[in-house]
């Protein structure tokens, strides 16, 4: 059997698939550190790769002959953290359909009891490319080669808090602001050689988490993200997240990164729960 040359995010992350008699396709990825955020709490963004990767290939299997798909929209939601002694986890995929525009998958995240730990969803848009889509697909499953550390460390991702004021209050109404800065490292990128979309996904749910108090016990968060442009990979990718809200009892923080020439590349929403 061939041996398969991805290099990208996927096996980084753990996550591996296999291709079933029925021809569907089963993911799984181990709970591990990249499951942990810079404050020890658990990191929703480690399954943003995996529903970005799962779902959308799920639409990437039903577009037209000759074309590539891009995600133009993600949303996440973390039902439960995965069980004490779980030790991996699936996804189950639901393609809805093309409206003519986007190709949609929804899919629950579940551990190795079948439990349900997220929902998620996948926008994708169909368009020609420079790449050979249907050798792509070919594509035989790669092993995992899952990197240790947390989150933040296999995303090569380094947290600076911004602005002058206490906290580094710089926000709109004096929030905190936090900056993230995703090194330019070869397998984080995507197919086309840019910032894959998941990576995008997952390093946004860590920035977007850390604008908040880390006393506050997070008991769910949800992560909305929409992916305007390509993010370029030739260098240092700055994810910057700023406080819409911080209440007692739940906050939500807007999450953007630009490109050279200031344009929004993608926004993500993150909304975190729990009192403080």
């Amino acid at each position: 059997m061939r041996e398969s040359q991805h290099t990208g995010p996927e096996p980084r992350l753990g996550l591996t698939f296999s291709e079933n008699p029925d021809g569907t396709v089963s993911w799984h990825q181990p709970v591990a550190g990249q499951f942990v955020d810079p404050s020890g709490r658990f990191a929703t963004g480690g399954l943003a790769v995996m529903v970005d990767s799962g779902l959308g290939a799920e639409n990437h299997r039903r577009r037209p002959s000759g074309k590539w798909t891009v995600t133009t929209e993600l949303r996440l939601d973390l039902i439960a953290t995965p069980r004490t002694g779980s030790t991996g986890l699936g996804i189950r995929a639901d393609h809805l359909g093309h409206d003519g525009h986007c190709l949609t998958t929804r899919g629950e995240v579940v551990d190795d009891d079948g439990e349900v730990i997220a929902s998620g969803l996948v926008k994708t848009m169909e368009f020609a490319a420079g790449v050979d889509a249907e050798g792509y697909d070919d594509e035989p499953p790669w092993p995992s080669a899952l990197e240790p550390g947390t989150l933040a460390e296999v995303l090569c991702l380094s947290l600076t808090e911004r602005g002058d004021g206490p906290g580094g209050a710089d926000g709109p109404g004096g929030g905190r602001v936090v900056e993230g800065v995703i090194a330019p490292e070869p397998t984080l990128a995507n197919p086309l050689g840019n910032l894959h979309g998941g990576v995008f996904a997952a390093a946004a749910e860590v920035v977007g988490s850390a604008v908040f108090p880390h006393e506050r016990e997070v008991s769910s968060s949800s992560l909305d993200v929409r992916y305007v442009r390509q993010i370029p990979l030739v260098g240092p990718v700055t994810v910057r997240a700023e406080v819409l809200h911080d209440g007692r009892s739940w906050g939500i923080s807007q999450v953007t990164t630009r490109d050279e020439r200031g344009r929004v590349c993608a926004v993500a929403t993150v909304t975190v729960y729990g009192r403080r």
